[in-house]
């Protein structure tokens, strides 16, 4: 039987903060991703910004996607990734994280990461499943990966295509020092 794995370091490390997940015990295809994929599209973004388009092209932002659940804390995020590995993970590979950006937040979110549509609504009925049974109440959804990246200059997810116009140019420089430092850039002179 498969297991879901988590990156113990991050979880002693920090607590009230996000904590890793994924179906090989070295997480493998998250380690990959974050410099296969996350790194090139993030600079991707950053370079057509600092060249002053109207237009972003999205590439890999618009095929990654993340199913999501809000749960009451980490306890509950553990639940349902043990209800997930008993009743679904099979022959499927599981990678995603769990925690918040904000540790004083009340709640905490469990994600799985996909870049599949097909895979992200399969991930999403199972994961609705699951977190019936560990707390009814809690939401489950989907949303395009980077939408907290992108949603102050496209607008609403939902309405992105390959190339989407900028919607709002003002967030520009403000974006631009957030990808710097979220990229761990030094400032520009």
């Amino acid at each position: 039987m498969k297991k879901i794995f988590l990156d113990r370091r991050v979880w002693r490390d920090s607590r009230d903060n996000w904590v890793s997940f994924e179906s090989d015990p070295k997480l493998k295809v998250t380690k990959g991703n974050i410099y296969g994929r996350c790194v090139p599209c993030i600079t991707n973004l950053y370079q057509q910004l600092k060249a002053g388009k109207e237009e972003i092209e999205l590439k890999e932002a618009y095929h990654c996607w993340k199913v999501v659940a809000v749960l009451k804390d980490q306890e509950e995020c553990l639940e349902v990734l043990r209800e997930y590995e008993e009743n679904f993970l099979g022959d499927h590979y599981a990678k995603g994280k769990f925690g918040s950006s904000l540790p004083t937040k009340p709640t905490k979110v469990l994600m799985f990461h996909v870049e599949d549509e097909k895979e992200r609504d399969r991930i999403l009925e199972e994961l609705q499943t699951c977190v019936k049974k560990v707390n009814p109440n809690s939401k489950v959804f989907y949303q395009r990966a980077c939408a907290n990246l992108y949603y102050d200059l496209l607008g609403e997810w939902k309405e992105w295509k390959e190339v989407t116009e900028i919607k709002n140019l003002n967030v520009r420089s403000d974006l631009l020092e957030r990808i710097k430092k979220l990229l761990y850039w030094e400032k520009e002179g």
